[in-house]
């Protein structure tokens, strides 16, 4: 399917509050200055984006957040690479909390989907 044939769609079912949009697109950033989906980031770095002061309860703030963007996208007739899927889900992020850290995975396909499927895309550079 070339991009031009593709029917752009409405896919969050809410908005993102704007804490979690500031998280997603600090994400977003993240991974474009550094070109990989992979990284690691420090929990003071979050508590500082979001003014937290840093404790458990900010932590347990963070995690729904992550879990708030994870909401997954329903994405009708989705083609990537050369694959045409009717109906996908797809999710933002992988995360995995540690003690000082969080490591997080980004999606490829949300990336794409976000790209070229999404109206109410939220992620800028």
């Amino acid at each position: 399917m070339n991009h031009d044939e593709i029917i752009k769609q409405k896919l969050l079912a809410e908005p993102l509050s704007e804490d979690a949009l500031k998280l997603a697109c600090a994400i977003y950033n993240t991974y474009v200055t550094h070109d990989d989906l992979k990284m690691e980031i420090k929990f003071s770095t979050f508590f500082k984006l979001l003014n937290l002061h840093p404790c458990k309860n900010s932590i347990i703030d963070i995690q729904n957040l992550l879990e708030e963007i994870n909401e997954p996208l329903a994405v009708r007739n989705f083609e990537y690479k050369g694959e045409t899927i009717r109906l996908k889900f797809i999710q933002f992020c992988s995360y995995t909390i540690k003690n000082e850290t969080i490591k997080l995975e980004l999606s490829a396909k949300y990336l794409y989907a976000q790209k070229y499927y999404m109206l109410d895309s939220f992620l800028k550079s």
